[in-house]
């Protein structure tokens, strides 16, 4: 009986110990996980979620069923020297190559981690595209969330891209 006790209470330590070193952090049942980039989330209401393939594009997506919203999650490894400043730098540099008119950035943070939002504008013949882009970095990583959508589902879109990063857990 003291044998299986203490099988049990180095069992608990263990697991208490390896969520520790992860953060404590546990997906919700439901959630979208995503083993490529590290993270889990809850998908917003009507929303599908698909992760990212080895032979698709390198991104993790999320598609409104009855519109053209899009919310796009990816991660790349930053070099040394680099941070979120760098990172901003370099996707808002990105964003005006290809065309969009880029507000002003302000502060945010995702599941503790430091970043930045910032709204974009896309015009072309088919009309007006407008976008968010919430980047943020931990531990050495540059996560960048895109959501991208018409004028009219623009503030409906925002208010559940808000919702989901909100349920964002690093695993």
């Amino acid at each position: 009986m003291i044998a299986l006790l203490l099988t049990v209470v180095v069992g608990l330590g263990g697991w208490a110990l390896i969520s520790w070193a992860r953060g404590g952090a546990t997906c919700e049942a439901g959630a979208f996980e995503s083993q490529r980039f590290g993270y889990c989330v809850r998908a917003p209401g009507g929303w599908t979620a698909e992760a990212a393939s080895d032979e698709g594009p390198a991104l993790d997506r999320f598609l409104v069923a009855d519109g053209p919203g899009t919310i796009t999650v990816t991660a790349v490894r930053l070099s040394k020297g680099q941070d979120l400043a760098r990172f901003e730098q370099f996707v808002r540099g990105f964003d005006e190559d290809a065309g969009a008119t880029l507000g002003e950035s302000s502060r945010a943070e995702v599941d503790g981690a430091a970043g930045v939002v910032f709204d974009i504008t896309m015009e072309d013949g088919d009309g007006t595209t407008l976008g968010r882009e919430v980047l943020f970095v931990r531990e050495g990583t540059a996560w960048r969330v895109q959501l991208a959508d018409d004028e009219p589902g623009f503030e409906a879109s925002v208010r559940q891209l808000d919702d989901m990063l909100a349920t964002w857990r690093f695993t």
